[in-house]
């Protein structure tokens, strides 16, 4: 849903760039913010003296989803965009995600199967909207139902704040996860619906290195 504002966001993202950032430099930072973000979690449930530390999460998703949008602007309006880059893109996507959220399964009494559970979802999320340039009609699904990467970032950050104000919530947490779980499945479901509704009437055939 957050999608819809994508081209507000962008804007703001574009500002935060400014005259100075290069698309390569969007993605360290990026990756900088996953980082921050994973770490916030991980101290705010781990160590009570540091749970304020929670209220940095939100703030740290937010600059991970501004430089995940804008290495890509960058790269168009400077010419340098590649195929490795893209590349490089969607896999940070997947490998950011893991990073931001895997780190809860190391605090103490983790709802490890709802965490696993959750993370591979988003997987699969990412998987299905990539897979959708490769189709027929090749296209990269965005469709969501509360369950794509954005919404994901406001669901967890959220639950940050909550976790933060109410300490107890985290005997929840696996509810939660699990809740957010059913939003990212739909979302695989509607992609796929997607993918193959753009591919409908129109020619395929399947190859591979060693020929069809």
């Amino acid at each position: 849903m957050l999608y819809t504002q994508k081209g507000n966001f962008q804007k703001f993202c574009r500002w935060i760039g400014g005259r100075w950032m290069t698309a390569n430099q969007a993605t360290a930072l990026g990756i900088f913010f996953v980082l921050l973000a994973s770490g916030s979690f991980y101290a705010g449930l781990t160590f009570e003296g540091f749970r304020w530390v929670l209220l940095l999460a939100p703030v740290m998703l937010l600059l991970r989803m501004a430089m995940n949008t804008l290495d890509g602007m960058l790269s168009r309006e400077y010419g340098t965009a590649t195929v490795a880059g893209e590349l490089w893109n969607e896999t940070l996507d997947i490998v950011g995600d893991t990073l931001c959220y895997g780190s809860l399964l190391f605090i103490p009494d983790s709802p490890r199967p709802a965490v696993t559970v959750f993370l591979v979802l988003t997987w699969a999320a990412e998987y299905f909207g990539v897979l959708g340039k490769s189709m027929p009609g090749g296209q990269r699904r965005h469709e969501t139902f509360l369950g794509g990467k954005p919404d994901r970032a406001v669901w967890m950050s959220l639950l940050a704040v909550i976790l933060y104000f109410s300490p107890a919530f985290q005997a929840y947490l696996g509810y939660y996860l699990l809740g957010v779980s059913a939003l990212i499945l739909l979302t695989c479901v509607i992609r796929v619906r997607m993918i193959l509704k753009q591919a409908k009437g129109q020619p395929y055939e399947s190859f591979t290195w060693v020929g069809k």
